[in-house]
């Protein structure tokens, strides 16, 4: 009878141990099976025709056209993950050796918040030289550091052509709302990122500390941030590139005075982001402050569904007369990677230094 309890009561240790993991496998396979409803030919997979969100080559881990039920479950569990100041990349993900990870403790929170850093290898054979800094801003809510390291492959790759040159590479975590303050949630990505990660990156490794020697970069989300970010600080930052970013949706929040209203998402999911805190509305203000503006670079896959919300944000912006560039990908969805894939060495070049406008 002893041995019996003994037994009953390491079960339920276990079970106790072990169940987040078993609601989070039974959510991960309901998930799945809703998704399947999607399969209108029955043939047991999703195919890019049959998928009605962003992005379907974000499933298609393998490039073969079909999303299977094991890429729906990678796929899910990337994009369900609980928020976290700090987070590790995915084991399958094989990343250079030159990607390392970092963090700093929050003045403002008190806890650590992390991020991934691309160090070239001249950073360590020139020690006398500073270097430029290019910042990634992730896409996804909630997203994390760790969201887009796979573009590094393609940045150690790339720069490797003398021509781009070498520059560190810094991928952000945004925060729970992804570059928002969110007092709702007590998340302040913009803050942390404008306020603390910066000043550390500049601190701790040897950057060109000034906008003439630092980019930004945003897919998504973080394109949208990007654009932001541009307008209410043009003196951190000589080269942005926003990439892939629903313009619709910051026209949502100018119309609603602030709130968030994605008619993509659930109505619970509308956050006050402050009014006048969108891409539009940023913009004019800065046009009309007549500070000097940052070099500009929008940039979009030709499959991707925001692209016309970025053709239609590029027509306000030539009416405010902001000069910019565009890049568009053809045949790239809503995927950072494909795009690096074919363009990747234009974004990069395009940050090779904002010499005109250095201070």
């Amino acid at each position: 009878m002893k041995i019996k309890w003994i037994v009953l009561s390491l079960f339920l240790v276990i079970f106790i141990f072990q169940s987040k993991n078993i609601v989070s496998f039974v959510a991960t396979e309901y998930a799945v099976y809703k998704i399947k409803e999607l399969d209108t030919n029955s043939d047991g997979f999703i195919n890019k025709e049959e998928w009605p969100g962003l992005g379907f080559s974000l499933l298609d881990f393998n490039g073969d056209s079909i999303a299977t039920d094991n890429e729906l479950r990678a796929f899910i569990k990337e994009y369900s993950k609980e928020f976290s100041w700090q987070n590790s990349v995915n084991e399958r993900f094989e990343l250079p050796d030159q990607l390392k990870r970092g963090s700093f403790i929050s003045d403002s929170m008190q806890i650590p918040v992390g991020y991934y850093i691309y160090i070239p290898d001249l950073y360590y054979q020139e020690t006398q030289k500073n270097f430029r800094t290019v910042y990634y801003l992730h896409g996804g809510r909630p997203g994390n550091e760790a969201r887009s390291v796979l573009i590094s492959n393609f940045i150690h790759k790339l720069q490797e052509n003398e021509s781009l040159g070498s520059a560190l590479y810094v991928f952000v975590n945004g925060g729970e709302l992804s570059h928002y303050n969110s007092e709702e949630l007590d998340s302040f990505g913009e803050d942390v990122f404008i306020q603390e990660l910066i000043p550390h990156i500049d601190q701790t490794y040897r950057t060109v500390s000034n906008k003439s020697g630092r980019g930004l970069e945003g897919f998504s989300q973080g394109g949208r941030g990007a654009t932001r970010y541009m307008f209410k600080y043009p003196e951190l930052f000589g080269t942005v590139a926003a990439g892939g970013g629903s313009y619709m949706i910051e026209k949502l929040i100018q119309d609603n005075a602030g709130f968030e209203d994605d008619p993509r998402g659930a109505k619970s999911d509308v956050y006050y982001v402050g009014e006048g805190n969108d891409a539009w509305s940023l913009a004019k203000k800065h046009k009309e402050s007549k500070k000097v503006t940052p070099k500009l670079l929008l940039w979009s896959g030709s499959e991707d569904p925001n692209l016309p919300s970025i053709e239609e944000y590029k027509n306000y912006l030539d009416k405010l007369n902001i000069n910019y560039d565009f890049l568009i990908a053809e045949g790239v969805d809503h995927n950072p990677m494909l795009f690096y894939e074919k363009l990747g060495e234009r974004l990069m070049f395009f940050h090779q230094g904002d010499r005109d406008n250095a201070d």
